[in-house]
């Protein structure tokens, strides 16, 4: 388990992900990662996971997005996502742990090359994610 996540960093990681979407394109918007953030608020109380993790995860998984549609998809925005996450929550002090954690949810999300989701919480990512 990893140290509890306050609501401030929250909402400072809220506003800086959102940044990510200003020019998003369809499916994958803003409104995409508020859905999933919810899903997985969901999900996570009734399976008992970390919700400070599942927070981070879910409102900065698909930062890599636009990245991968430059590179016209050569680029996995899992992967970049994870990286570019790590960055920031780095940047506001978070811990190594949640730092780790949060970076394996976001790298997994997509499951679809190279590492599956181990963690309850990388679980839940992946299937917000493909539920919205």
């Amino acid at each position: 388990m990893t140290p509890t996540i306050s609501p401030a960093l929250v909402s400072r990681i809220r506003e800086e992900a959102g940044a990510f979407f200003r020019s998003a394109r369809g499916s994958h918007d803003w409104d995409h990662t508020e859905r999933v953030y919810r899903l997985c608020l969901r999900i996570g109380r009734k399976e008992k996971a970390d919700l400070g993790v599942l927070e981070l995860a879910a409102l900065l998984h698909d930062i890599g997005r636009e990245e991968e549609d430059r590179s016209h998809g050569t680029i996995c925005h899992g992967r970049s996502g994870a990286a570019l996450a790590k960055k920031i929550l780095e940047g506001h002090g978070c811990d190594a742990a949640t730092v780790a954690a949060v970076a394996h949810c976001i790298r997994t999300h997509r499951f679809r090359k190279g590492g599956a989701p181990r963690t309850l919480e990388a679980r839940i990512l992946f299937d917000a994610d493909k539920l919205d």
